[in-house]
C-alpha cells in the first residue's frame, strides 16, 4: 500500500498552507501496487485521472475544463479509476456518474431555488493555516485541525452543504465504473480515510466529508464520526492511483504545490499535468472560496480544452469512438 510506512509517494499540503511536510497515514481501501522482479512497475490498471483540491473557484476550472473536453470529444471520466479529492471529489464525482456538466455553468444556489453552500470563516482559515504552516507532526497537524473543525460543527450547515455536494453529483449511487476513490480525514483522530463504492458511505456525503476544507465548511458526520477535507491526507493524494499505466493529473493549485516528483515515482508511462495557464491563473485569483469567480473560472477551463486536448491527443481514449488527431 502506497502510504504510512510504506514508502509510497505522497503530495505535499496544498491551500497555501506554507508546509512541505507530506501527511501520511492509513487507508481504509486498498490500493495495489505491482513491481516486477527486474524493478519496473507491472501496471495494473490502464488509465487513472486524478483531481485535486482548489476550493469553490478551482471546482469550476475544473468542471469547465472537463466540460470543454467533453465538447472536444474527450471524455476524463472515461478512466479506469478516479482519485478525487476536495474539489476534485465534486468533479469526479460528477464525471464518474456521467453527470450533465453544462449545469454547472452557474454556481449552485444562485438562481435562489436550491441550498447555499456555507459562508466561509477567514479567521477560523486563518487558524488552520497557522497549525499547518508550524512545522507540527503530521499527525499532530491533523488532529489541531480536526480540533478546529469540531468547535464549528453545525448540523444545519452540514445539512446544506451535503444537499449542495447531492445537487452537484446527482446521486447518492457510487458508479460501478469508473472505480472511485475519495480521500477524508477523520476530524477527532486525525486518521485518513479513503472511500470508494465498496464503503458503505453515500457517494454526495463521501464527497462533501472529502470538501470540507475547516472555516470554509462544516465537518460531515459519517457513521457517529465527523470527516473533513481530503488534501489535508496528502494534497492532490496522486500516490493512490499508483499501478496506472496512463496518469492524468488535473491541479487547480499546482502553481502552490506542484507534485512532479510524486508524480515521478508512481511508475506510470504516460503522465499528464493539467493545471491553470496563465490566463486562467489570472482569471482564478488569489482567493480559492471567492463566490464571484465561479462563472469566469468555469470559462476560462472551458477555454483551456482545446490545449489541453493536444496535451491528451496521444495519451486518452477519445469520447464515444471519436479521433482525437
Amino acid at each position: 500500500m502506497p502510504d504510512g510506512d510504506s514508502g509510497g509517494a505522497l503530495a505535499a499540503v496544498s491551500f497555501n498552507s506554507g508546509s512541505s511536510r507530506p501527511l501520511r497515514g492509513w487507508l481504509i481501501v486498498r490500493v495495489e501496487i505491482a513491481t516486477a522482479t527486474d524493478g519496473g512497475t507491472v501496471h495494473s490498471l490502464d488509465s487513472a485521472l486524478v483531481l485535486g483540491p482548489g476550493g469553490h473557484v478551482g471546482t469550476a476550472w475544473m468542471v469547465g475544463l472537463a466540460h470543454g473536453l467533453r465538447g472536444l470529444g474527450v471524455d476524463l471520466g472515461a478512466a479506469d479509476l478516479v482519485v478525487g479529492t476536495s474539489a476534485g471529489a465534486i468533479v469526479g464525482g460528477a464525471l464518474a456518474t456521467g453527470q450533465d456538466l453544462a449545469h454547472f455553468a452557474d454556481p449552485v444556489g444562485s438562481s435562489g431555488d436550491g441550498p447555499r453552500p456555507p459562508q466561509a470563516d477567514p479567521q477560523r482559515m486563518g487558524e488552520v493555516f497557522a497549525v499547518l504552516g508550524a512545522g507540527l507532526p503530521p499527525e499532530e497537524a491533523r488532529r489541531r485541525v480536526g480540533r478546529i473543525a469540531l468547535d464549528a460543527a453545525d448540523p444545519e450547515a452540514e445539512r446544506a452543504l451535503v444537499a449542495v455536494r447531492r445537487r452537484l453529483v446527482g446521486t447518492d449511487a457510487w458508479p460501478t465504473e469508473p472505480r472511485l476513490l475519495i480521500p477524508a480525514v477523520e476530524a477527532g483522530s486525525g486518521e485518513p480515510v479513503v472511500w470508494d463504492r465498496d464503503s458503505g458511505v453515500p457517494l454526495a456525503a463521501a464527497v462533501a466529508a472529502s470538501s470540507s476544507f475547516p472555516g470554509a465548511a462544516p465537518p460531515v458526520s459519517i457513521g457517529g464520526r465527523h470527516y473533513i477535507d481530503g488534501a489535508l491526507r496528502a494534497g492532490t493524494n496522486v500516490d493512490l492511483a499508483a499501478g496506472a499505466r496512463t496518469l492524468v493529473v488535473v491541479e487547480p493549485m499546482a502553481r502552490q504545490a506542484p507534485v512532479q516528483e510524486a508524480l515521478a515515482a508512481l511508475g506510470a508511462e504516460t503522465v499528464v499535468s493539467l493545471f491553470p495557464d496563465e490566463a486562467s491563473a489570472a482569471t482564478l485569483g488569489t482567493d480559492p472560496s471567492d463566490p464571484s469567480a465561479w462563472v469566469p473560472a468555469f470559462r476560462a477551463g472551458r477555454l483551456q480544452a482545446a490545449a489541453a486536448r493536444k496535451q491528451l491527443a496521444d495519451s486518452w481514449a477519445p469520447a464515444r469512438g471519436e479521433s482525437l488527431a
